[in-house]
């Protein structure tokens, strides 16, 4: 019994992606880009290290 092998006849050539592929892929991309962004700017806030003076602090150490 011969041995089948389905890739072996010639392929047909790939066609180019449509207009609307290629804006798709660009709008998935420029979401992507824009949530990763947001989120940056959303967390800026909580990563800023401000050394000010602990609120309760002082109160609670003259109460010792």
């Amino acid at each position: 019994m011969p041995h089948h092998d389905d890739f072996t006849g010639p392929t047909a050539p790939r066609r180019a992606p449509g207009i609307g592929r290629l804006l798709g892929g660009a709008l998935v991309g420029l979401v992507l880009i824009s949530g990763l962004i947001g989120a940056l700017l959303l967390a800026r806030p909580a990563l800023d290290v401000d050394p000010g003076p602990v609120p309760g602090a002082p109160e609670a150490a003259e109460e010792h």
